[in-house]
């Protein structure tokens, strides 16, 4: 099978790792794969060096139609079974007349703010079950097939309960989807009852400044330290004893597979993406968005049962190793691929 896979952000955030780890999992499934996309993104910085599998595009609106003319020229040249895209402005460049590759065109939903235009797509990857149904909500006629995320995971086993004070830690992105104001205000409320506790926050991102005066009001510069952005995730989060995932939107989450794959216990609330990996709390521990209160008590509650807590982890730490691998997430890609290939375009 021939793939053309399109990532037109040159941000480095989930989605387009999630773009590079499609390449990844084709090319291993023996697929011949050409990516496109900006030279300065995931893509471009990641396969630079393997320019038989990468070409250079920019778009730089949304259907853009010099975009679309040089999305034209390759895929004359490579002539994909399918083209897979990753966000909104790859999928409407895919999807103009200019670029003929409208009938061949897959987009993989990453999130809930798909447009209209996936009406005339020829199939659509959701990367959780909680997109794939806000998808066929909106577009009953249109294929969906589930291919939950997946990474390349660095594994760890669970620690032992902590014998001093418990280190809890965030990692992502420090945006206000993140919820991280909220876990400050969870911390707050730990410190001030006398719960001993250390917080790591890691990331990097526009929120620093407001978390970092927020951090000065509640008077945790003792209890939170930033740690900047982690370039070894698995390495940063098996040092924790819980990690802390309170995201205000999450389609799916992949720090929350990486950390039951590093063994740390994990907290989050009880959103779309986090729930079903989780299995409901199964796995790990569920509490209410944009509530410190509730975060505090769930805090207070896995720092109170340990042995609960690990058991969850260690049968966490083995699902997620039995289904988030990339080879597992390899599988899961090929045998959607494999169908798609056969819907009439």
């Amino acid at each position: 099978m021939r793939v053309l896979n399109i990532m037109l952000a040159e941000g480095l955030g989930g989605v387009e790792t999630m773009a590079l780890r499609y390449h990844e999992a084709m090319r291993a499934a023996g697929c011949e794969v050409m990516s496109l996309g900006p030279e300065r993104g995931m893509l471009g910085q990641a396969l630079v060096t393997r320019p038989v599998e990468f070409r250079p595009m920019s778009a730089h609106i949304n259907h853009d139609p010099f975009a679309a003319l040089t999305l034209r020229g390759v895929a004359q040249h490579f002539r994909p079974d399918l083209v897979l895209t990753h966000g909104n402005r790859a999928t409407g460049i895919a999807l103009l007349s200019l670029s003929g590759t409208a009938s061949r065109t897959v987009q993989v939903v990453h999130n809930f703010r798909h447009k209209p235009q996936v009406a005339r797509l020829r199939a659509v990857i959701a990367v959780s079950a909680p997109v794939a149904d806000s998808v066929r909500r909106a577009h009953p006629d249109i294929p969906v097939f589930t291919v939950n995320n997946f990474a390349a995971l660095d594994p760890h086993p669970v620690k032992a309960a902590p014998k001093g004070t418990p280190l809890l830690g965030t990692l992502g992105r420090l945006h206000v989807n993140k919820g991280l104001d909220v876990v400050l205000d969870a911390v707050a409320l730990l410190v001030g009852e006398g719960v001993p506790l250390h917080l790591r926050l890691g990331g990097d991102g526009p929120l620093r400044g407001a978390l970092e005066a927020q951090i000065a009001e509640l008077g945790l510069q003792r209890h939170v330290t930033f740690c900047g952005w982690i370039g070894r995730t698995g390495e940063y989060l098996k040092e924790l004893d819980l990690f802390l995932c309170p995201s205000r939107v999450e389609p799916f989450g992949l720090v929350v597979i990486e950390s039951m794959a590093a063994g740390a216990p994990v907290i989050a609330t009880d959103i779309d993406g986090p729930r079903q990996i989780l299995k409901g709390g199964e796995l790990g521990y569920l509490c209410a968005r944009e509530d410190a209160r509730a975060m505090a008590d769930t805090i207070r509650s896995a720092l109170s049962d340990w042995p609960g807590t690990l058991e969850k982890a260690r049968i966490a730490h083995d699902y997620a190793l039995s289904h988030f691998t990339l080879e597992a997430g390899e599988r899961r890609l090929m045998a959607a691929l494999r169908q798609i290939a056969e819907i009439k375009a």
